[in-house]
């Protein structure tokens, strides 16, 4: 009698990379590449957005509100405050690997400066209608 053949229970998987997507299946037990392909990254980038609609909202307290529909998958949204979004792209690590200068830095500052001046100014121009 023989053994009972092991099956192969299959997992899909995707690992991109700058220039090159690999897509294809491994086996969940041991890892192993079962199948797959390569495709240019910049491919998949066009036809996913090309089947996709994505929406940025900025609410009147600073929330950030993004959302991406269509494509076949559900739809997606995410919600974040300006100055989390700020303190989160300041963090070390994300500015190594955007390769931030201090210049960079100070551009973003002068951006927010400005950004603060506006709202200061809406908030006067309101002000002096409710007087």
């Amino acid at each position: 009698m023989s053994p009972d053949p092991v099956k192969a229970r299959l997992g899909p998987f995707v690992e991109s990379g700058q220039r090159i997507t690999n897509v294809g299946y491994r086996d969940v037990l041991t890892g192993q590449v079962v199948s797959s392909v390569e495709i240019p990254s910049e491919l998949v980038e066009r036809a996913v957005l090309d089947r996709v609609s994505v929406e940025i909202a900025l609410s009147t307290d600073g929330q950030i509100a993004s959302s991406a529909t269509g494509g076949g998958a559900a739809s997606s949204k995410k919600t974040i405050h300006v100055d989390e979004l700020v303190e989160t792209f300041l963090t070390s690590n994300n500015l190594h690997l955007e390769e931030a200068t201090a210049l960079d830095l100070r551009r973003l500052l002068e951006r927010l400066e400005k950004s603060v001046r506006a709202v200061k100014r809406s908030i006067a121009e309101l002000e002096e209608v409710s007087n």
